[in-house]
């Protein structure tokens, strides 16, 4: 019998519990407040909303500007190196088909070897003082 009549007040109870939440969520007060609490919820969605699209446009235009300035001085760059190669050597020109990467990589390799570029005995450089750098600093 013990076991039934605590199974009877355990039902109540929950009977009793689930008739008063129903009672304070159906109250007046409680729908005003929840009626407010999302009506504040909405405008605040709102304005943050309007305020990721106005920072987006602004973003998205900024991305605009940088694409275009870097393609001006990217043919800015080009046409100074042109001029350059053309004032050092005024019988060489160079074209665009002398940029592109050569069919055969090996006879590249051998002419690099073989003609030594400035650029490479640069970056060979800035390379070892940034290791040297780095090594003081670890």
């Amino acid at each position: 019998m013990p076991a039934r009549s605590f199974v009877c007040f355990a039902t109540y109870r929950a009977a009793g519990m689930t008739e008063t939440l129903r009672r304070a969520l159906t109250h007046r007060i409680a729908t005003l407040a929840a009626a407010t609490a999302a009506l504040v919820m909405g405008v605040l969605l709102a304005i943050s909303w309007s305020s990721w699209t106005a920072e987006r446009s602004a973003l998205e235009r900024r991305i605009s500007e940088l694409t275009q300035q870097a393609d001006r001085s990217q043919s800015l760059w080009k046409a100074q190196l042109a001029a350059c190669h053309a004032a050092a050597d005024p019988d060489k020109r160079l074209t665009e088909a002398a940029y592109e990467a050569p069919a055969d990589t090996r006879a590249a390799a051998r002419r690099l070897l073989t003609e030594r570029p400035e650029g490479i005995d640069v970056c060979a450089r800035m390379e070892s003082a940034d290791q040297a750098v780095l090594s003081t600093l670890q």
